[in-house]
């Protein structure tokens, strides 16, 4: 049997994960679950594996359909975005017109939650629910078997009567028993992250996040379930004696959840002389200031930090109530500690007024980040923000629509990403304190700040980039 794993494509260097997706222009980063559903063919008998990752190749449409039946799959295996959603439909549909013979496979987050609404509207045959792993190896095995698709929990497919669902386990309870991602299907010199070293590489240490917030697509749950450390210090040194990687991101929704298992990784890599430069997800809560030493001492180079807002009002809206005095400190000692900080923003909650968008600018520069993200926030279905606000969203799948009911609203959010930009970037001091990393990437950050004052000194309609 042959299967191929497709990230579909895009005109935009979208990131699809099952928690959420993205347009980054400056970086890309290996699509972690499909490689994952490679580790799991590659236990199986009988299966010849392929992975098209129509965003690091930069395919087409047409150029994926001349790719695929040259390879002639049994089975295609799709990951689908979120506000790319209507585009990934397109692609797939007229790829699954153009190779009718080949079973089409989706999962994700909208797949999980609408399975029955996205085959009724889709020439797709099968949908995984829910974190897929296990899923899919067992209908692999069915269909190696020839055995009816009744026998599998947790997919939605046809029958003669027309839609069927059968919810299965929604977690993986112990997944350091699953297989090593299949790294070996993607050509790692393409990824990257912005001013690491190359090659790059990408780990998930656990799935999962345990926290509150109220808008936030976990990846699979808020169960944390996790893998062991030497496991994880196995796959780093595969990945460094195969890849040659030089650096990496661990790619987990919060790395530093539970300290003494940071500081026992960290430790492990530099008694190991690894040498790796590297970065993680983070929040400023969960970060102690024992454990900041270690990572650096590990080799962390930057930490992305979910601080949403500088508004104690607005945070305790998302249900993410955290201490700003004692996130100052927190990050005040990882510069002290040379590792660089990036701060993600959300614009745009009901309750957001004037006085806390400039706090969250103030905040911002307060912190001294080294960089920031600035992002409207997009209510998605599945989180209690959604059911919360679901009167004043227009929603749907087909066509996708995703948007707030009041366009003023919407408007303005616009006019205040680009302006907390404006005033973070833009200020005095900025180059000054970066002067250093301006001298050792200035091709970069040229490319960066032309993208930045592309898109801040334009109309609000203009389409959104991301930046750093």
């Amino acid at each position: 049997m042959n299967i191929v794993l497709l990230n579909p494509p895009n005109k935009h260097r979208i990131q699809r994960r099952f928690m959420c997706s993205y347009n980054a222009p400056n970086q890309l980063l290996p699509p972690q679950e499909l490689m994952a559903l490679g580790g799991v063919l590659r236990k199986l008998d009988n299966c010849k594996t392929f992975l098209i990752d129509a965003i690091a190749e930069q395919y087409n449409t047409l150029s994926v359909i001349e790719r695929l039946k040259s390879l002639q799959p049994d089975v295609i295996v799709a990951i689908q975005g979120f506000e790319c959603f209507e585009e990934d439909m397109l692609a797939l549909v007229k790829i699954k017109q153009s190779l009718p013979s080949s079973r089409m496979v989706l999962f994700g987050h909208y797949a999980t939650l609408f399975p029955k609404e996205i085959l009724e509207n889709t020439n797709f045959d099968i949908i995984i629910i829910g974190e897929p792993d296990n899923i899919f190896c067992d209908l692999v095995k069915c269909l190696l078997n020839n055995n009816d698709l009744s026998q599998v929990s947790g997919i939605a497919y046809r029958n003669q009567t027309g839609v069927v669902v059968q919810p299965g386990d929604s977690r993986i309870p112990h997944p350091e028993l699953l297989p090593m991602p299949a790294y070996e299907l993607l050509d790692l010199g393409k990824y990257f992250e912005p001013f690491l070293k190359a090659p790059f590489g990408l780990i998930q240490t656990a799935r999962g996040c345990p926290y509150n917030c109220n808008y936030c697509v976990r990846s699979f749950g808020k169960r944390l379930t996790y893998r062991s450390t030497d496991q994880i210090i196995e796959e780093i040194i595969f990945l460094k004696e195969n890849f040659g990687i030089r650096s990496l991101r661990f790619i987990d929704d919060t790395f530093t959840v539970h300290s003494k298992r940071v500081i026992e990784l960290c430790k492990r890599m530099i008694e190991l002389k690894l040498q790796l430069e590297w970065t993680c997800l983070s929040r400023v809560d969960t970060l102690d200031l024992e454990v900041i030493p270690w990572m650096k001492k590990a080799g962390c180079k930057r930490i992305y930090f979910g601080i949403e807002s500088g508004s104690m009002k607005v945070l305790k809206y998302f249900d993410k109530e955290m201490d700003l005095t004692n996130a100052l400190k927190v990050l005040q000692r990882c510069k002290l500690e040379g590792i660089e900080i990036l701060g993600l923003f959300m614009i745009g909650a009901p309750v957001e007024e004037e006085e806390d968008f400039v706090a969250s600018v103030d905040f911002a520069v307060k912190a001294n980040f080294d960089y920031v993200i600035v992002s409207e926030l997009i209510v998605y279905p599945g989180t209690p923000l959604f059911e919360q606000l679901r009167t004043q969203i227009n929603f749907s799948l087909f066509p996708y629509k995703n948007e707030w009911k009041d366009g003023r609203f919407s408007e303005r959010n616009k006019r205040r990403e680009k302006e907390f930009y404006r005033r973070f970037y833009y200020r005095k001091n900025y180059f000054a304190l970066h002067a250093g990393k301006l001298l050792r990437h200035p091709f970069q950050y040229l490319d960066n700040f032309t993208k930045l004052a592309s898109f801040i000194f334009t109309k609000p309609e203009k389409e959104r980039a991301d930046f750093i």
